[in-house]
């Protein structure tokens, strides 16, 4: 029989040790079983052959499959493709690759052969491989370094989540659409390429803890620190994995305590200054101010004496801008209503808005949650913003301060309709002593980000030439 079915010798077919095969009629008999099929699952041949497939005790625990059987449920073929079988032993765990297909047309009627194979150790190693994968991707994208794989060509292949929050793509935006040197300033991905195999970074084949600049979705740049290595398969070079770390923080934090040092030094040295010129000026100041009194000035006289007076006290308000530049309060938060602190500055001002011809608006919602801030701080930002605001109006115009919640952060704005601000001087607003006003200190706003950094906020400022300036804080 097995001769005519197969056009094989039995013994050929037993002789098989790794493949345990069985035959059916057209009506699901079995007319064949091979001695591995009989041996590994414990049947008997002459207990076999004539009976229908599906009185036989399945061994299978769980299947692929609708059903875990020998035998096939419906008159198409029993399992699909590589269906996987699932048989427990004393414990042990055995997985099967079951398939059922029919005989060449040449045979008589409608015989199926099924074949059965043990994969167990090979579905362990593409287990344990799948899983070693999935732990390899899981700690990719963990990272909260950036980790961005390309080829050769510079093709990326991986763009974990760090690279996402460092650069601002996302993977699906990143991998296969971009090549690796549009993330850096022109040239430095070839520069980079090349310092891999310099000895002088970490060896050759090794760049490690390389400073750089990468460049963020929108333009700006991003100080990095990167550590790259060649990807080899078979001893081949295929691409460069480059591992990197963002470095704005540490730069930010470097500013801070540099400013902090410059400031302690110049605080002893504004003390030194204010002790040795306060006094001076207090004598100048106050013999002005009684020689204005006198009635028989002339005019010239008068004039000359104001203007004494004037540039005293010009003087004294630089030495106390400068006291509160160089003295570094420590911030005292507590809760408040930030809409009514508002409301006292503004309506205080009241008078200087209809001094300077200025309509001002307050664009706030009617409750606003209470939050932690210093009054005494915050109250002076307000007084300098709209101070500033009111000087870049001096033919009137509009002051609007405007107020949201955005999520976690408050949203405060100033906003007039002066004259603006150059581009080139934009940089430069925070910067010490630089003003853009006629005899200004230049050191208002950089009072006012170091009021607002120490609530841990953000301030920046937008301006047109020709129609106004909006200034922004975010306060958490």
């Amino acid at each position: 029989m097995i001769n005519k079915l197969a056009g094989l010798p039995a013994n050929l077919l037993d002789s098989l040790t790794d493949v345990y095969l069985l035959v059916l009629d057209e009506d699901r008999r079995i007319v064949y079983a091979n001695a591995a099929f009989v041996e590994h699952f414990g049947f008997g041949r002459e207990d076999l052959l004539g009976q229908y497939c599906f009185d036989l005790v399945s061994p299978f625990t769980e299947s692929d499959a609708a059903s875990p059987e020998f035998c096939p449920t419906e008159v198409g073929p029993l399992y699909p493709h590589r269906t996987l079988l699932k048989r427990v032993i004393q414990g042990k765990q055995f997985i099967y690759e079951a398939t059922f297909y029919p005989l060449e047309k040449e045979v008589e009627g409608q015989f199926r052969v099924g074949v059965f194979r043990d994969v167990t150790q090979r579905f362990n190693l593409e287990q344990e491989l799948r899983q070693s994968y999935e732990l390899e991707r899981n700690l990719t994208q963990a990272s909260i370094d950036g980790i961005i794989a390309n080829d050769l060509e510079g093709n990326v292949l991986i763009f974990n989540q760090g690279a996402s929050r460092i650069l601002g793509y996302t993977p699906e935006e990143a991998i296969g659409k971009i090549n690796v040197a549009q993330f850096y300033p022109p040239s430095e991905a070839h520069a980079i390429k090349e310092l891999i195999y310099d000895p002088a970074y970490g060896g050759v084949g090794i760049l490690e803890n390389y400073e750089t600049v990468a460049l963020h979705k929108d333009g700006t740049s991003v100080p990095i620190w990167l550590s790259a290595r060649p990807l080899t398969d078979g001893g081949e070079v295929r691409g460069i994995v480059g591992y990197f770390r963002d470095l704005r923080e540490r730069k930010r934090l470097e500013e801070d305590l540099l400013r902090n040092e410059r400031l302690v030094t110049l605080g002893k040295m504004v003390a030194h200054i204010t002790h040795e010129i306060k006094s001076p000026l207090l004598v100048i100041g106050g013999f002005a101010r009684q020689l204005e009194r006198q009635a028989d000035l002339s005019p010239k006289v008068q004039q000359r004496l104001q203007l004494i007076r004037e540039e005293v006290e010009r003087l004294e308000k630089f030495l106390s801008d400068l006291g509160s530049f160089t003295h570094i309060t420590p911030t005292q938060k507590v809760p408040g209503d930030l809409l009514a602190l508002i409301k006292e500055v503004t309506e205080m001002m009241a008078d200087s808005f209809k001094e300077r011809g200025v309509t001002f608006q307050l664009q706030a919602p009617g409750e606003v949650p209470t939050c932690l801030f210093d009054p005494g701080q915050i109250r002076q930002v307000l007084i300098n913003l709209l101070k500033n605001a009111l000087e870049a109006m001096d033919q009137g115009g509009l002051l609007t301060v405007g107020l949201e919640i955005q999520g976690d952060l408050l949203e405060l704005t100033v906003t007039d309709t002066g004259q603006g601000i150059p581009p080139e001087h934009l940089q430069s607003l925070f910067t010490p002593f630089f003003s853009t006003k006629e005899g200004g200190s230049g050191l208002g706003l950089t009072i006012c980000r170091g009021f607002i950094e120490q609530h841990g906020g953000e301030i920046s400022i937008t301006s047109t030439v020709g129609h106004g300036t909006t200034c922004l804080i975010r306060l958490p």
